[in-house]
């Protein structure tokens, strides 16, 4: 699978840290095992569950919970009021 680079960020340490993130869980991924996206025909069910996965490993060494359910951050409201307040 080609991919095609997208423009580099604002900031170029991110740009390189997130290459290197996801070099690494590329490796981690080859070395358990399991197939990567590039590994099957674009756009077929095999590489859309490969890239869900993907994403998973990814967000689990960012520790983000996919399964959470999404919870705005209102640093505006100080006093915890809320929407009522």
């Amino acid at each position: 699978m080609t991919r095609e680079s997208p423009e580099p960020p604002e900031h170029p340490s991110i740009w390189a840290e997130a290459r290197a993130l996801e070099a690494s869980i590329r490796a981690i991924r080859r070395a358990q095992g399991k197939k990567n996206p590039e590994d099957f025909p674009p756009h077929s069910p095999e590489c859309h569950a490969a890239m869900n996965e993907f994403v998973r490993d990814v967000c689990r060494v960012l520790e983000v919970d996919l399964d959470e359910p999404d919870v705005e951050d209102d640093d505006d409201d100080v006093h915890g009021a809320g929407a009522a307040g």
